[in-house]
């Protein structure tokens, strides 16, 4: 990294053509140099030769020359084709270029007795932005560094530093003697990783400058530095000791890293040789002891077998080699010049053991090693078995779980310890309201019935401000009308008001279904709705109209109550008896899923021969759409009035959210149809358990497609679990939408700082966090100022972007944004989609600390 003009980052070239490879490249070279010099302004020029240009025998040494003189601006030949030999000796050549053309050509401003150069350290990470305030603490100063965060200037005047300090010795070793031989200069091969190389560096330097008072004051940070680090490790220590990893990197690190391990506790079996100089290999040898393997060569088949030998828990490499691990299902640890994080100095040494830690003990190993559950798997039963057996009493499917006495059943996993302390804000004051009304949410489930229209039993208001909401979050047509109470009807009985609304949406929508909702005006001033949906009946015998009503006050619940007690209407009106259906399944899916949810949850139910009957159907009517048909005014597509009646021959309810059992249980209640109940659906191991479910009661195999996005998603929670580990995400969502991203997100490595929700609900008990409150967006503005990320709906939108958290939308409402009707979060490809789009988001927010870093070392600050 660097901070000074970021324009080492953009990349030139001369892009040499047939006739150039022919005709020669130097007059093309020249006048690129010149372009570069009139367009950026830089303080010097570096030319590199590459394969062809070195064949071809372009003069680079004298374009160069002639350049300088001419344009009055350093330009430097770097002779380093690919053909001459690995990286390292590019490196060498760079330094041969830097003593020959640039060290010194420049005198400093001024010198000290206490100068040193940096040699063969390049800020990876910024790493060194670590390890300088140390040197500054005792006195040392830095005059050049070759090259990380280095000024052309600075090198140019590197011949006056008192000593020089190699990091990289296989790298610039030839830049250090030669320097001593030139300029006097001497050197040492120091190390920042762990703490005895750092210790020992910093008395190196000091016992070679030959200040008494610099070494006491060494002592001095060394033993303030070590003992605050000893207490920030201690934790870490006790989870890392005993375990055991391979290091395959090159040079200095091969030995540096290996010490740095050591004092974590950790136990390196094997590391590379590759690159490092014969000094560096006698330490690895005294480092790793009698045991230990030490590798000339080591491909992907090489570092596995090496793996597997050593029984190691781990590999720490560079990045050519992730995948190898990764795929493998090894934790791995990037430790080259592309990553990251900084491990140099006693600061990067707790960063170091905070990436270790949260690789080697992330929940996404035991997720990825797992076996699916129908794996090795003996007797299966069908749905028409199910059904009976539970009928008559004799099912041993899977054990009493479907009995009807428990109806419905849960697919558990294992609760979290101790149970979440649900807390309840009573505030006089809500600030920024998280809660949607009930009335919306019995809305939302009536527009995934064919025809239906909802009916809102209120003012104006309420069914206005409802629509506006719909419409801006589905960006669709929605169809809503109201009973138009005002304040004449409010005082005299909204009688009038019913049966006019219900007379008037009979004859202009023609509906197949109406659902008829209360509001917290009607419910408060006592409306007796069941005796006023008689009379309407007695006095209009000819409506045949069925008209479900629901009960849904404004004044408690949430979005989700009010689309459960529409659902709870709609299974205890419209299902009718019948012959049961041995391969027809009920699915209830909750609020909690979109319309891309309930297409995907359909379609993995069907995928094992079975029918899905979706109440509500919100995948075919919310989905968007066009009709061939004129504009209709009633919900279009959803699930029939036929189907309805056809729920009661359902052999079996899959219960979908948890805000869903009751209606499950009405219709065992009802028609002693078995109900499972799932509160996950997003998550491998969710997933797995709903998959599994599925196949257990059709008799049939999991489909071959998803076993291969089963593994899509293991392979995904591999690939982004760097950037999930440690990081702490808040969420406001209603209860059922928060339980299963919550528990999703527990199985990436997230950590749950803060949860808020809307409304009370069962399912607040088990979550993988501490607690959770009943609040508002003030709530969860108080708790989750340093959170990484939050997860809520876009009311938090301008909250989040002044105070400058990443926000990934999710729940209702998402305005402002496209693609709702479709989006899917649900099954394995739902599951992807989430680790791919929220994992983006952290990776950018990553970069944008790191740009920060680079800022705060440009002002000074750093």
């Amino acid at each position: 990294l660097s901070s000074g003009d970021t324009l080492y980052k953009m990349g030139f070239t001369t892009d040499l053509s047939e006739n150039d490879i022919i005709f020669g490249g130097e007059k093309k070279l020249y006048k690129a140099i010149q372009d570069v010099q009139e367009r950026y302004s830089p303080a010097a020029v570096f030319v590199y030769s590459t394969c062809v240009t070195a064949l071809i025998g372009d003069d680079l040494e004298a374009v160069c020359k002639a350049a300088t003189e001419k344009l009055g601006l350093p330009v430097v030949p770097v002779q380093s084709p690919g053909f001459v030999g690995s990286k390292n000796l590019g490196n060498r050549l760079a330094g041969e270029a830097l003593l020959e053309h640039v060290i010194g050509t420049a005198e400093p401003e001024t010198t000290t007795p206490y100068d040193i150069n940096l040699i063969g350290e390049y800020n990876i990470a910024g790493e060194m932005w670590g390890v300088l305030p140390l040197f500054e603490k005792v006195g040392i100063r830095v005059l050049s560094k070759i090259t990380g965060d280095a000024l052309y200037q600075e090198v140019a005047y590197a011949h006056r530093a008192k000593l020089n300090v190699m990091i990289c010795s296989k790298a610039l070793i030839n830049l250090a003697h030669k320097m001593e031989e030139r300029y006097g200069i001497p050197y040492i091969e120091e190390s920042f990783y762990g703490v005895a190389d750092m210790n020992h560096c910093l008395r190196a330097i000091a016992a070679k400058l030959g200040d008494a008072a610099m070494q006491a004051r060494v002592e001095t940070v060394i033993a303030e530095e070590t003992a605050k680090l000893d207490q920030q490790l201690t934790p870490y220590r006790d989870r890392l000791q005993g375990k055991r990893v391979v290091l395959y990197t090159g040079g200095v690190k091969s030995w540096s890293i290996i010490s740095a391990a050591q004092d974590l506790g950790i136990k390196v079996v094997a590391t590379s040789s590759k690159k490092s100089t014969e000094e560096d290999k006698a330490r690895i040898k005294t480092l790793l002891g009698q045991d230990g393997i030490m590798l000339e060569k080591g491909g992907a088949a090489e570092l596995l077998k090496v793996i597997e030998k050593t029984n190691a828990d781990m590999l720490i490499a560079g990045g050519r080699n992730q995948y190898t691990a990764l795929k493998a299902r090894i934790p791995f640890l990037h430790i080259n010049q592309e990553r990251h994080n900084p491990y140099s100095g006693y600061g990067g040494l707790l960063e170091m053991a905070k990436e270790l830690d949260e690789t080697l003990h992330s929940p996404v190993w035991d997720e990825v090693r797992r076996e699916a559950p129908w794996e090795g798997e003996g007797s299966r039963f069908t749905v028409h078995g199910l059904r009976s057996a539970v009928e008559d009493g004799s099912a041993e499917v899977p054990p009493a779980a479907f009995s009807t006495q428990d109806a419905p059943y849960t697919v558990h996993r294992k609760p979290y310890t101790p149970p979440t302390k649900i807390i309840a804000r009573r505030k006089a004051l809500t600030v920024n309201p998280l809660k949607q009304s009930q009335p919306l949410g019995a809305a939302l489930a009536f527009l995934g019935i064919q025809g239906a229209m909802p009916l809102f039993h209120g003012s104006q208001g309420c069914t206005a401000f409802a629509k506006v909401m719909l419409v801006n979050h589905f960006q669709e047509a929605i169809p809503l009308a109201t009973t138009a109470m005002s304040e004449v009807s409010t005082v005299l009985g909204g009688d009038d008001n019913v049966h006019g609304g219900l007379l008037t949406v009979i004859k202009n929508s023609q509906p197949e279904l109406v659902g008829l909702l209360t509001t917290g005006l009607t419910e408060t001033r006592g409306d007796d709705m069941q005796a006023i949906l008689r009379d309407f009946h007695k006095a209009n015998p000819e409506v045949t109209v069925p008209v479900v009503l629901a009960s849904t006050p404004d004044y408690k619940g949430s979005l989700e109550d009010g689309f459960a007690a529409a659902v709870e209407s709609l299974v205890q009106t419209m299902p009718e008896p019948g012959t049961v259906n041995p391969r027809q399944v009920t699915l209830l899916a909750s609020a909690a899923f979109g319309p891309g949810d309930v297409a995907e949850l359909k379609e993995m139910v069907e995928a094992f021969g079975l029918t899905a009957i979706a109440v509500p159907d919100i995948s075919t009517s919310l989905d968007g759409h066009l009709e061939d048909a004129d504009f209709a005014t009633t919900a279009t597509g959803g699930t029939t009035v036929a189907e309805l009646k056809a729920v009661g021959r359902s052999a079996l309810t899959l219960a979908l959210g948890g805000s869903m059992t009751k209606a499950a249980t009405i219709l065992t209640d009802r028609f002693n149809t078995p109900a499972v109940t799932f509160t996950q659906l997003t998550g491998l191991r969710a997933v797995d358990e709903f998959l599994h479910t599925l196949s257990q009661i059709s008799g049939q195999p999991v489909p071959a497609k998803y076993l291969r996005q089963r593994r899509q998603v293991q392979d995904a929670m591999l690939d982004t679990h760097f950037f999930f580990g440690r990081k702490k995400v808040a969420i406001a969502l209603e209860p059922d939408l928060l339980h299963n991203i919550a528990w999703w997100l527990h199985s990436t490595g997230a950590e749950i700082q803060a949860a808020v929700t809307a409304a009370p609900s069962p399912l607040l008990k088990d979550l993988p966090t501490e607690q959770v409150y009943i609040g508002d967006f003030e709530d969860l503005t108080d708790m989750a100022a340093t959170a990484d990320l939050w997860i809520t709906n876009s009311k938090a939108r301008p909250i989040a972007r002044r105070m400058g958290i990443p926000l990934y939308l999710h729940g209702f409402p998402m305005l402002e944004h496209l693609g709702n009707g479709h989006r899917c979060t649900v099954g394995y490809r739902g599951t992807l989609d989430l680790l791919f789009a929220i994992g983006n988001l952290l990776l950018e927010a990553d970069e944008e600390r790191t740009h920060a870093l680079v800022h705060r070392w440009r002002e000074g600050s750093g």
